[in-house]
Parts: structure tokens; sequence; C-alpha cells
């Protein structure tokens, strides 16, 4: 058989992470679902940077966002934040700020992060000395306490844009807001938005789900925490395993992989901890049984001999992982004793099967290909049972 990183034009991976790349293609849709205008809640305001600066003081403003972007402050170096220092000075307008105001005594930062730790650095806690300033040069080595009055008030007055995302605006719609603004450094994941809109039960459960030895050992430790990875394919497995393979690309659940995913989180808190339980218990069954059958080749898209072992495929994990969960002990001995050749079918239709073999690398959000590849795994199971 031929060495399946041949012919395959499609396949990529990160080193890395040994994980492949995955082809969605899920903006595709987002003309043929147009989100009501009336739903996108955002209010402008011009307040002085006063205002934000006495948020921060209060702590009303998020700015450990670790908690729910893991996400980093504080990751300019003092010339950058000495220079945003300076821009505000010599009255530079500021781009932008957004924040997530659903809890006005909480804003959350979707945009601006590094803009707002230099000023919380340099006005509230007062840590920030400026340096290699372009204009202002008689200021360098100074810090807030050093300024005369005058200058503090240019700062204090100085008038910001900022655009809050108002309670009531629905989840999906915050969703897209998040990925579409926000520009700093380090652009979201999905699942770090995720995190961030289902603070909580949903997100702990999730975590839960990423921190198991038997998911670990299954992915042969090759899944990072870094972007929160690891949490993105446990949300994978609780999406079709709580809402059902029927429930896919449907307008209720969610009409593409990052809605669904999201209206699995909703559905989190919703359940259970008897409930919740269950779920537990039948992923790390199915990371058991994948680790048992595949060893190392669990997830990878091994289509017969290779030269290098294939990366770790998101597509080909949500299909089997979810159809190995939802097997009943009995169910799980007989496909164990059967192994070999569950092993040998899947490789071959990976191999023959161009439709199969597409669906697990192109277009992986596509409703018929999601239904394609859970239902062409589920019936290589039951051959094998």
């Amino acid at each position: 058989m031929d060495n399946p990183h041949h012919n395959s034009n499609s396949l990529v991976w990160d080193n890395a992470e040994d994980i492949e790349i995955e082809s969605m293609d899920d903006e595709s849709l987002l003309m043929e679902r147009p989100f009501d205008p009336t739903l996108i809640k955002i209010e402008t305001k011009t307040p002085s940077l006063d205002t934000l600066i006495k948020r921060v003081k209060r702590s009303s403003i998020q700015m450990n966002t670790e908690d729910y972007f893991q996400r980093k402050d504080d990751l300019w170096d003092k010339t950058k934040q000495s220079r945003l220092i300076e821009s505000i000075l010599i009255r530079f307008p500021l781009p932008a700020f957004f924040f997530d105001a659903s809890d006005d005594d909480k804003w959350l930062v979707v945009d601006g992060l590094q803009r707002l730790s230099s000023i919380r650095n340099f006005v509230v806690d007062k840590t920030l000395s400026l340096v290699n300033l372009e204009f202002l040069t008689h200021l360098n080595g100074k810090k807030w306490d050093d300024l005369s009055e005058d200058l503090h008030r240019v700062i204090e007055e100085s008038q910001v844009v900022i655009y809050k995302i108002m309670p009531g605006t629905p989840t999906d719609v915050k969703f897209n807001i998040f990925k579409r603004i926000n520009t700093g450094g380090l652009i979201l994941e999905s699942q770090e938005i995720r995190h961030a809109l289902f603070q909580g039960k949903p997100s702990k459960f999730i975590h839960e789900l990423a921190q198991l030895e038997s998911f670990k050992k299954a992915t042969n430790y090759k899944i990072k925490t870094e972007r929160m990875l690891d949490r993105d394919f446990a949300n994978r497995f609780v999406s079709f395993y709580l809402l059902g393979l029927k429930n896919y690309g449907s307008k209720e659940y969610g009409q593409d992989l990052d809605s669904f995913m999201s209206r699995a989180m909703a559905e989190i808190n919703d359940r259970t901890d008897e409930e919740l339980e269950s779920v537990k218990q039948a992923f790390e069954s199915s990371m058991v049984l994948a680790h048992k059958i595949f060893d190392r080749e669990a997830f990878r898209k091994v289509r017969g001999v290779y030269e290098r072992l294939p990366p770790i495929n998101k597509a080909l994990f949500d299909g089997l992982s979810t159809q190995l969960g939802l097997l009943n002990s009995q169910e799980a001995d007989r496909l164990l004793k059967n192994s070999n050749k569950f092993k040998s079918k899947l490789a071959q239709e990976l191999s023959d099967n161009p439709d199969f073999f597409t669906s697990v690398t192109s277009a992986t959000g596509d409703k018929k290909r999601v239904q394609y590849r859970h239902e062409t795994i589920n019936h290589l199971i039951n051959d094998c049972i």
C-alpha cells in the first residue's frame, strides 16, 4: 500500500503540535445565515481615559484575562508601553477598546488588553518608568508621580472610544463579534472564546475532561494545553455525545461546528452532576478503548505503511471518540476482541473510500461530511461486533 503521506496534498500539520491543521470552511456559511442586526447590541461611548482608569482601580475591568481567555497581559516591552503613554501625552488618538459588558461590574477585555495594561502599569500601579521616548525625551526615566499635574490632566482627560457588547446579546452573536474584532498580538482561538463566554460549570467541566490521564494517553501526550487546544478536543466529544449527531447543522443547535460546540457548553449548565458524571465516564471509556485498539496510532489517518506517523486529526477524533463512547461495556469488549479487524477496516476505508477520506480532511464542518464520517465509523464498529 502507498505511503499515506504521498499524494495527499491537503495533509498539513503543525510540527510543534503534531496535530493536523483542520480545513473547516465554516466562513462560507456566513452569508447563508446572516444575523438579525437587531440582535447585535453594541454601545459606543467616548469617555475620558480616567473612566477606564477608575474601573481598573476598582477591578471592574477583568485585567487577568488568563482566567477567561488564557491570554497574558504585559506582553509589551517597556519601550512599547512608554511610547503609548507618550502618544497620549502628545494627544495622538488611541485605537478603540472593546469590552464585553454583559456584567457591568466585571467587563471582559475583548480588544485593547496590552494598551490597557500599559496605562495600568503607569497610572495605577506606578511601576513603569518611561524609556526610549521619541518626542518627549526629557520625560525619559519619569514615573507617574514625577509628572506635573498638567500632564496628569492631559492623560486623565484624553478622550477614548470604547465599544461595549451589552447584556442580551445572544451567545452566538457574541461569539462572532469576538472572532471578528479581536486584533491584538494574539488572535483568540474559538475554544478560548467559548471558555470566556461559558464561565463556571461548563468551562470547568471541559477542563476536567481535558485533564484526564486517559485522554492524554490516548492522544500520546501530543495535544498541548496552550491556546486550549486540549479543551477543543474534549468539547468536540461532549458536543456530539450530548446533543446527538442528528442535531448537527440544525438551526436550533448550530449550523456549523463552532455554533454546535458553543451550544453544547450551554447545555452543560442544564445537566445534573449525575448526568455530567455519565458523560465523563463515557469519554474516559472511549479514550481507554481507543488506546487499547490503536495505541499511538489513535485518531490518525493511518492507511498502511508509513515513514512517519501521521498527525492527530480532529475530525477523526470527533467521529471515533463519540462512536466509541456510545458503546456499552459488552459492545466495547466485543470490539476489543476484534480490534485488528476494526483497525484494518478503518485503514481500508481511509485508503479506498475518497468520500470518507475527504470527510476528515477538508470542509470538516460541513453537515454532510460530519454525518458521513460518524455514520461510516458507526457501520465499521457494527461490522466488528
